[in-house]
């Protein structure tokens, strides 16, 4: 065979080809990067800015829940929870929203609502399920991004200020006030808790727990005192109340449940006290008689013994009697009385009707006989009456006229009778009785 008649081969030939895309098993990486860009794009869009908050004890705050509130809005998210360097403090990382931001300044204030529930917020309730969230209070003072923060809502807004402190010595639960609980006046707060201790004096074997109050002078609005003499102001101001009679009262809100807390009250009939130093801080006297324990005091105080032994003995009583064979007696003749009453009673029953009846006709007829004995006497008077007038001219004939005036006499017994038996029909049966 010629190589003109050989059939022709067909050769394949390989090549490689390169694809930009580097495979599937990248895909997830890429998703997490555009994910990254877009929540990057979005906060560039929306605006806000990080700060760090700093708490003692966060109570429970919880990461992805918890807002930043200002005024019932949420002006913010926290983001992130850790503990400090030095282990001290917790630091919460908290997202402010743009339109929010201008108030981040040193004197803004932060604090958790429902750290402590308390029955006299019934908001804070809400705590136990949830967690606390983040308050803020704006205050003035340069661009911050740092803040410490507070267990509970501070009683002074608007930035720091100095205050005036005092020591108290109180009888009673102490131990359960806490730091920055607030000191109220007839209701309103005026100060805070700034510390409680407790001493013990080896030498006289005598126990104290003295509490420093922080009074601030803008809470009591003195009139007349400016900004630079309100210190001075309110230092005169407690000097003079004390000498009115202002003490100082642990008491719980509401009572016996709430809270432990110090009030400042005029307690009425103290005698008047100068003002005492101890340790060169200005002390507020006690009230008399008062004490966070002053109900349970008062009811310890009660003979209770005696009042149980009392009603015990009086119970042994009311068993005696109940028990007496004289009571049992007693009962036995009652129900044998009433048996009898009621035997007696349907024994007459049925004839009262009777009786009723016969009564009705007795009286008819005895107001019948009334009614025929006042005719009667009405013809004897009318008949007397002639015979007078017939024999009025014989004066000869006295024996005729004695006998006219005796029927006339009888005729008016008969009509008095018939009066009376009009007036008194029951007579026919039971006679006169006596009249």
């Amino acid at each position: 065979m010629s190589d003109d008649n050989r059939p022709e081969v067909t050769r394949t030939k390989a090549a490689v080809r390169r694809s930009w895309w580097p495979g599937w098993i990248w895909a997830i990486p890429v998703a997490a990067v555009l994910l990254m860009a877009w929540w990057l794009l979005r906060s560039l869009m929306t605006g806000g800015e990080d700060i760090t908050i700093s708490f003692a004890d966060v109570h429970g705050l919880k990461q992805s829940n918890t807002n930043v509130v200002y005024r019932g809005m949420n002006i913010g998210r926290v983001k992130g929870i850790k503990l400090a360097k030095d282990g001290k403090t917790v630091e919460v990382t908290a997202h402010i929203q743009d339109g929010a931001t201008r108030f981040l300044r040193s004197g803004t204030q932060f604090w958790l609502r429902g750290a402590t529930p308390e029955l006299s917020d019934l908001s804070s309730l809400t705590a136990v399920l949830s967690g606390p969230t983040v308050m803020m209070e704006p205050g003035p003072g340069k661009k911050a991004s740092h803040f410490d923060g507070k267990v509970r809502k501070p009683v002074i807004s608007g930035g720091p200020e100095p205050p005036l402190i005092y020591g108290l010595s109180l009888k009673g639960a102490v131990g359960e006030l806490t730091q920055g609980e607030p000191v109220k006046l007839r209701g309103f707060p005026v100060g805070e808790i700034k510390d409680v201790g407790f001493h013990y004096d080896a030498r006289t074997g005598q126990l104290s727990t003295p509490v420093t109050l922080a009074l601030y002078p803008s809470l009591f609005h003195i009139e007349g005192a400016g900004a630079a003499d309100r210190g001075a102001a309110l230092a005169s101001a407690i000097d003079r109340l004390i000498r009115q009679g202002l003490r100082a009262r642990l008491s719980r809100n509401p009572p016996l449940v709430g809270t432990a807390q110090v009030a400042l009250e005029i307690a009425p009939g103290t005698t008047a006290a100068e003002p005492a130093v101890v340790h060169g801080i200005p002390q507020i006297p006690a009230a008399p008689g008062g004490g966070l324990n002053s109900i349970v005091d008062r009811i310890n105080s009660l003979p209770l013994e005696r009042i149980a032994q009392n009603l015990l003995d009086t119970s042994h009583h009311l068993d005696d009697i109940v028990s007496s064979p004289q009571l049992k007696d007693a009962l036995l003749q009652m129900d044998a009385t009433l048996r009898r009453i009621h035997a007696a009673t349907a024994a007459t029953g049925p004839q009262i009707p009777k009786l009723a009846d016969s009564l009705r006709r007795t009286a008819a007829r005895v107001e019948s006989a009334a009614k025929a004995a006042q005719r009667t006497a009405k013809a004897a008077e009318s008949t007397a009456k002639a015979a007078d007038r017939l024999l009025g001219g014989a004066s000869s004939q006295t024996g005729l006229q004695s006998a006219t005036s005796e029927i006339t006499e009888a005729a008016r017994a008969v009509r008095e009778l018939a009066n009376y038996l009009d007036r008194h029909p029951e007579a026919m049966i039971e006679g006169r009785g006596g009249q």
